[in-house]
Order: C-alpha cells, then structure tokens, then sequence
C-alpha cells in the first residue's frame, strides 16, 4: 500500500469541548455535537462558537435534510430533532426500534434518515452487544434496515448514491451495503481494520478501532482512528493514501468545509487513562477541533 508522506499543518479552530462529536459543515459555519457537554455549537471560520441546542440527553449524530433543515439525536431518548431558533422539535422517536444509543447518522437526496443504533447502553454499564441501521422516511415511517451490527459508528453515502459505507467500530471493520430504492441490500466488509495493525501491541489496544468518517469527491474516505491516534485516508480499492499523525488524542470524526470544500475539520481527544468509556462518565476528556487542507475535497457523497 502506497501512503502519500505529505506534511498537513494542523490549525487550532476551537477547543474546550467535553467529547465533540458529528462535525457538519454548511453555508460558512460549522456544526458540532458536543456529546457530553450536552450541548449543540455552530463555529464560525474564526472559531467562534454558540450554544444552538440545549440536549440534555445527550447529542450525537446530526445532519440536513434537503429543504437545509438540520436534524438533531437524543442519544439516551433514542430521538431525532428538529432544530428551530425556539428549540429543538421531536421529528422521529426511535425508542421503540432501539436497544441502545443514538449514535452517527447520514442523510441521502431524498430526505431519507440511516441512523445507528448502537445497541447497548454502554455509560449505564451495559457490555456490547449488536446494534443495527434504523431508516426514517421522510413519511415518518421507521424500519430497521442492517441487523447486528458490532457498535455501528461512522456512515457515509457514495458519490455516486448506490452504496452505505458504515463502521463497525469495535469489531475494526468498515462495511458497505447497496441502497437499493432506499432498502440495504447486499451487505460486505469493505476493509478489515486488522490488517493494517498487525502487530501485538496494536491487537492489545486495538489500534484498528475507527469512530467517524467522512467521504471525498473521488470516494476516499478519511478514517477518525480512535486508538491509533492518527487520521487515515483510504482510496475507494482500500489502499491508505495519506495519514495525519495525531499523537496524544483519540481520532474522533471528521468532515469537509470551507469555501471550496477542501478544508477538512478534525475533532480530536484527550482522554485520561486507557478505559474511554470510564473517562467519558467522569468527564476526563477534552476535544480540540483542528482544520487542515487536503488536495480532494467534498464531492457528491453524503454528508
């Protein structure tokens, strides 16, 4: 495999957040979840940041619907919101279909929501167990579209519509299924994680974990390496082309802005001690947002 070594200058957006998550991008601003500070911030080029959405259960996975409207989750009440400048206003609830948390989402032309169920109340003490791919209409009807997945993370759209890209996240694997009139069918491992982090060490802390992703124009996708403390791009035949070393910080998500689409956002972690989900309870945890300017920039696919 050919990795491009490229030097990427790494600039300071914002810092301060407790756990950002599902970074969003449109007309100049940035959105973020802000997970355990329970809060939903638009950030400005100068790295200005708002409070838009109180979330007291929690906010994760967000996205725009095609009339521009943003839709917010509720992890723990395993809803979906819309933002309005009076508040957030219930869209879907999910509670029926889900066994665990709201986790990552992503929207395709036609309004239609794919959003994860993780499928275990991990903060509560639950062990992992399989989750799933709920779609929500945009009639409002509600079905399960993937079953027993492992932690479903990071989900993206292929420019060319025809193909979910999601991440299992603890069994390091990404995986793709075909959208077929809005169904998922045909469901593969499109790369196992593992090989790439062989050794025993990065077996031991499992180095192959991946948590966001975002999508370029020709179909690479850049990879949030949890444990690795790096961010990875991946052409579409899953060959690593570039890597942005990151030491110190869990990869957490990423995704294209700016003016030309090629300014990609990197929400990155400090996390003390090596149990994340401990950390996470106690709120021993800080994200820092960082920009870089990357060659291929957002096309066609989804967010």
């Amino acid at each position: 495999m050919t990795v491009e070594q490229e030097q990427y200058a790494l600039n300071e957006l914002t810092r301060g957040l407790y756990f950002g998550e599902s970074p969003r991008w449109r007309d100049g601003t940035l959105y973020v979840s802000d997970m355990l500070g329970k809060k939903v911030y638009a950030i400005d080029a100068a790295g200005n940041r708002r409070v838009i959405a109180e979330m007291p259960h929690k906010p994760n996975g967000m996205g725009f619907l095609p009339n521009g409207e943003l839709i917010l989750s509720s992890m723990h009440e395993a809803r979906l919101y819309r933002y309005t400048p009076q508040g957030p206003e219930l869209y879907a609830d999910l509670s029926a279909v889900f066994t665990g948390y709201v986790g990552d989402m992503v929207i395709d032309p036609q309004g239609r929501i794919y959003v994860d169920d993780v499928g275990a109340r991990v903060f509560e003490g639950e062990p992992l167990k399989p989750g799933r791919i709920v779609i929500v209409e945009p009639n409002g009807e509600i079905s399960v579209g993937v079953e027993d997945c492992n932690f479903p993370n990071g989900i993206v759209i292929t420019p060319d519509q025809k193909t979910l890209v999601f991440v299992e996240t603890f069994a390091e694997r990404l995986s793709a299924v075909d959208i077929v009139d809005g169904q998922l069918v045909n469901r593969r491992v499109l790369l196992d994680l593992t090989l790439l982090f062989p050794s025993p060490e990065d077996r031991a802390r499992k180095r192959g974990c991946v948590d966001g992703i975002s999508i370029d124009a020709e179909g690479g996708i850049w990879l949030s390496m949890l444990r690795a403390e790096q961010f990875m791009r991946i052409s579409p035949q899953g060959e690593v082309t570039h890597r942005i070393p990151m030491p110190g910080y869990e990869c957490v998500a990423s995704t294209f802005g700016g003016e030309d689409g090629k300014t990609l956002f990197l929400v990155a972690t400090k996390v003390e001690g090596d149990n994340i989900f401990e950390a996470m309870v106690n709120l021993r945890t800080e994200t820092t947002i960082f920009t870089t300017r990357v060659a291929i920039g957002k096309g066609a696919g989804r967010p």
